[in-house]
């Protein structure tokens, strides 16, 4: 009602002087609104209008209730961040959005390390990030409903709960500064990094062609459909093919599995096209063995090195992972014959001495010190540690440059070649 008023008052007193004055008191009202009720992130509705009750979104959190997080210190470091919604995309997955500290950055195909307590433990898994790196405000990321901690964030996270997240890692990202076709095929839930990519695509490099082609198992598993649907709609130079393996089969949909055919069908320019792959380790397997056989050049196949993710897939409670190449520990110089080499752990205080085959992980395990650790497999970070002295060998690729020269290893496959002290 001030609003109305005071941009009426030059109408009904037209002299110059009220109409300055009106002018005036018209944008301090605004000011003062702006103060008084500034306004908050809310969740997009684009991607969550799915029919069914399914498919409805948490009540987003009050804005009273949330703070801005605080600044990002480095990937390495857990922090909470407040969810803002969380959406039920199908059955067994929903998606959790939370706030996004103003100086978080990551590339689409990132991951994200979550940190829950479960019977007063503190748990880890890793996460890929599905939202876009243009999304205003926010972060997400897409959880099925399998094993210890993917059950506790269905069962416990709602609007206004805290979530400890940990990154971005992560070398499977979107192909930057490459005009080449993109073609992504995803499997099951493996569609959440490539989701992001998709995302980022047609928001980023709206005239690249991009392909994406995705297998589930029947039509209720479709994650991110109306999205999907949305975007190939409005996007001439993006196509969408879904592929179910049970009936019923929806109108515009393929029955089967991803094959040559599809493939041939939808992908005019193969060997001109990058392909970026995500799924169940069989499922990659056998696309790229596909990919290979129709003459696609490797170096233009990229597939999610994140395996231990998939592996968790099955059976979250256990710490599955990638098999790694087991290393015989060297003997510390000096050192008793028959005995390895020491490993000192400062914070912990304590000693150990590292076994022939045992990582510095599992050396510091048996010796009951917890270094934090969730793939094993020298992939997601959550171990990472800075070596305080000594020499080992760390066979992971994952860490960066800057990384190795502070002298950060990852235990997880680490192995001692000598006398050597971890900061843990």
């Amino acid at each position: 009602m001030p609003s109305l008023a005071l941009s009426a008052a030059p109408w009904l007193l037209p002299a110059p002087a009220w109409l300055a004055a009106g002018l005036a008191a018209h944008l301090g009202w605004f000011a003062a609104c702006e103060k008084l009720f500034p306004r908050t992130a809310a969740p997009s509705r684009l991607a969550r209008q799915s029919s069914g009750p399914l498919a409805t979104a948490a009540t987003a959190a009050p804005a009273a209730a949330l703070s801005s997080p605080p600044p990002r210190t480095g990937a390495s470091d857990f922090q909470p961040l407040p969810v803002l919604a969380v959406f039920q995309e199908t059955e067994d997955i929903s998606s959790f959005r939370m706030l996004r500290p103003e100086s978080f950055e990551f590339a689409a195909g990132q991951f994200l390390t979550v940190r829950v307590q479960v019977d007063g433990k503190p748990l880890v898994r890793c996460y890929s990030i599905s939202s876009a790196p243009e999304a205003t405000g926010y972060l997400e990321i897409s959880v099925k409903r399998q094993g210890v901690v993917s059950g506790t964030l269905h069962s416990t996270i709602r609007p206004g709960s805290m979530l400890a997240i940990k990154g971005p890692n992560g070398k499977f990202t979107y192909p930057a500064g490459d005009d080449r076709p993109i073609v992504f095929l995803a499997g099951g839930v493996g569609i959440t990094p490539l989701m992001s990519m998709f995302r980022h695509a047609v928001a980023a490099e709206p005239m690249r062609p991009v392909r994406l082609l995705y297998s589930v198992r029947n039509e209720k598993h479709i994650t991110f459909r109306h999205e999907l649907d949305w975007i190939a709609e409005r996007h001439p130079q993006a196509k969408v093919v879904v592929v179910t393996s049970e009936g019923p089969f929806p109108i515009g949909h393929f029955a089967g599995r991803i094959n040559e055919t599809l493939v041939r069908q939808f992908v005019p320019d193969l060997a001109g096209s990058i392909f970026m792959i995500c799924g169940p380790g069989p499922m990659m397997d056998g696309m790229r063995q596909m990919l290979a056989l129709l003459g696609v050049p490797e170096p233009q196949v990229r597939h999610e090195a994140f395996e231990a993710a998939i592996a968790m897939s099955k059976d979250e409670s256990a710490p599955a992972a990638r098999a790694v190449p087991q290393r015989a520990a060297a003997p510390a110089p000096g050192a008793v014959a028959g005995a390895g080499p020491r490993l000192t752990l400062r914070q912990s205080g304590v000693t150990v001495t590292v076994q022939r085959e045992q990582s510095l992980l599992e050396a510091a395990e048996a010796a009951g010190a917890a270094i934090p650790s969730s793939c094993r497999a020298g992939v997601c970070m959550t171990c990472r540690t800075q070596l305080l002295d000594g020499d080992v060998d760390c066979s992971s690729d994952s860490l960066d440059e800057d990384d190795r020269a502070a002298g950060y290893v990852l235990p997880c496959v680490s192995w001692a070649t000598g006398d050597c002290t971890l900061d843990a």
